[in-house]
């Protein structure tokens, strides 16, 4: 499965930015072909891919999910993420393929309106003002630099998200 592009996810951007993005994102969200409950006790199966009330009545916790299910999931949620990134890029006044992966995986992970769960960030990375938008990621009050939930719960997504905002700093202040 990883080694196809699907056609209709061609048209974001070229292959070795697709090939790169599908990468990043198996290397994160693994691959269960049962499904499991989440770090929120939410029934999950695939390639991350959060289960609705009708899938989850069809594929109960711990059956076992065809691997063209998994496959249509994964198309679908992939060009979920994608298009939000891409209006969240327009927003943002970016073109950065490596920004861009990593705002993909945000909102693959944490869904299309993850701007309105971070909105101080958000507000931050409209106004480039990167090192605040960090500590906010990181933190539930950066003054008291208590982690935030998303911080304890996913720390390797924050952290990727973290490095995509120090290196667009890096690129736009050098």
């Amino acid at each position: 499965m990883w080694n196809l592009i699907p056609d209709r996810l061609k048209y974001y951007s070229n292959d070795k930015f697709t090939k790169k993005l599908f990468e990043h994102l198996k290397l994160r969200e693994g691959y269960k072909q049962s499904v499991y409950l989440d770090i929120l006790g939410k029934p999950t199966c695939g390639i991350g891919h959060l289960l609705t009330k009708e899938e989850n009545k069809k594929y109960p916790v711990k059956s076992l999910v065809p691997k063209g299910v998994i496959d249509n999931w994964f198309k679908e949620d992939v060009k979920t993420a994608l298009d939000a990134s891409k209006t969240q890029m327009k927003l943002l006044k970016l073109n950065d393929d490596d920004f861009k992966i990593a705002l993909v995986s945000v909102n693959y992970q944490l869904g299309t309106s993850w701007h309105k769960k971070f909105p101080a960030t958000w507000k931050l990375l409209k106004a480039k003002h990167y090192d605040d938008a960090i500590k906010e990621l990181l933190y539930k009050n950066p003054p008291d630099m208590e982690p935030s939930t998303w911080t304890e719960q996913t720390p390797v997504r924050v952290k990727d998200f973290v490095e995509a905002i120090e290196l667009l700093k890096e690129k736009k202040n050098g």
